[in-house]
């Protein structure tokens, strides 16, 4: 007699009873009955993970483009298409999976049932109770400037200080960033990313400011109206100072179309009066952080072309309009977006531990990037703050406050 019992395997008459007893109309079944033998392998399939797509993903792997996770040790992991940007979360299933590679589907299993049933042995390679679901994010671009700033760009007579070896290309910063390559290059502008001899660099807060002043300098210089400003003549002024991709950079961040022409039809722009403001402002504050309301309003006037009237509504993002009970006064504070968590729990923890209350005015332009398509600035406010009414106006604070 053998030592090892032979393993059972079904045959045609125990699939007949199932049937029978799972009342089914055999008439509707395929003739060939799948039997699922679970394999000594089925228990070391810890390499492999299940992973749920949406129809975004799945439509990507079908033309054949890449997916990509990203992560360093210390950030979540987020998976990237070419185009979107996804949070990946481990789920428990309540029902076992089963990994069946030469499972067949009922159009590869024949047509209904005739005389004789066949029965084909196929392996289970793995069960699992858990996966990854994926849902769709904004790119997470705070570390933008972090992995940049050691090669800032501060002007062509500080560049024999920079070290080459933290300089990043494309290739090289692509894979830092947790974000998909299209969402990477739309943000570059936006972030003020400057293409020098092949390298992507940040600018400077001082250099920055500086090129900026150079450049509004010239509506002055040249007596030009607000709405009629030559690019072509600004860097011609400009360019012994400022380098072409830096002025092109700059001049697209801060400037727009203004609907004018010149004579031979070529376009003039303005310089949008929000984001010179914004921008003035910082370096108000990054000189002085804490500041009377008044005196900051009038020095910040001053600084600024004018053309320009800066209203206190601007400093949303980068500072806080609070009221001093200790002093009885009215300040402006510095708290630039940039600097909160980009967890969702943290970012709100630290707004409600920095202040109380906030109305959705204030709170809209350090939560924003943090909404998806799915989810707009309300839906967080619904689901990690409450809300409540005094004197009209809505609030909004901690879910846990007293």
């Amino acid at each position: 007699m053998a030592d090892v019992k032979e393993k059972y395997r079904r045959t045609a008459d125990d699939v007949q009873k199932v049937i029978t007893l799972s009342k089914l109309d055999e008439t509707e079944l395929t003739e060939i009955t799948q039997v699922l033998q679970f394999s000594p392998e089925s228990d070391q399939t810890s390499h492999i993970k299940l992973l749920e797509l949406d129809s975004h993903l799945l439509q990507a792997v079908k033309e054949g483009d890449s997916l990509t996770f990203r992560g360093s040790e210390e950030e979540s992991v987020v998976l990237c298409s070419r185009n979107r940007t996804y949070d990946l979360q481990e789920a428990e299933t309540s029902n076992s999976l089963l990994l069946v590679p030469d499972c067949k589907f009922s159009k590869e299993t024949g047509s209904s049932a005739g005389t004789c049933r066949i029965l084909q042995e196929t392996t289970v390679k793995g069960v699992f109770y858990t996966y990854f679901e994926v849902s769709q994010c904004r790119p997470r671009l705070n570390k933008l400037h972090k992995v940049l700033a050691s090669s800032a760009f501060n002007g062509k007579e500080c560049e024999s200080l920079v070290d080459q070896t933290t300089l990043y290309n494309w290739e090289k910063l692509v894979q830092e960033i947790q974000a998909s390559e299209d969402e990477l290059r739309e943000a570059l502008s936006s972030y003020l990313i400057v293409n020098i001899n092949g390298y992507l660099r940040s600018l400077t807060f001082e250099y920055e400011t500086h090129a900026l002043s150079l450049m509004l300098d010239l509506i002055d210089e040249n007596s030009w109206e607000m709405d009629e400003i030559d690019k072509e003549m600004s860097f011609s002024l400009l360019e012994e100072l400022i380098p072409d991709s830096v002025f092109q950079v700059l001049f697209h961040a801060y400037a727009e179309p203004s609907g004018k022409t010149k004579e031979n039809g070529e376009s003039l722009f303005r310089y949008n009066e929000e984001k010179v403001c914004k921008f003035l402002a910082k370096v108000l504050l990054a000189a002085s952080p804490v500041n009377k309301y008044d005196e900051f309003m009038e020095a910040w006037k001053i600084g600024t072309p004018d053309c320009m009237e800066p209203k206190d509504s601007w400093l949303g993002g980068i500072a806080l309009i609070v009221f001093n009970t200790r002093k009885n006064v009215k300040e402006i504070i510095s708290y630039p977006a940039a600097d909160l968590p980009d967890g969702i729990n943290q970012r709100f923890e630290e707004l409600f531990k920095t202040k109380e209350k906030w109305t959705i005015e204030e709170i809209t332009p350090y939560i924003f990037d943090l909404t998806t398509t799915k989810t707009n600035v309300n839906g967080l406010l619904t689901k990690y703050a409450r809300s409540s009414m005094s004197n009209g106006i809505k609030y909004y604070s901690s879910k846990h406050c007293k």
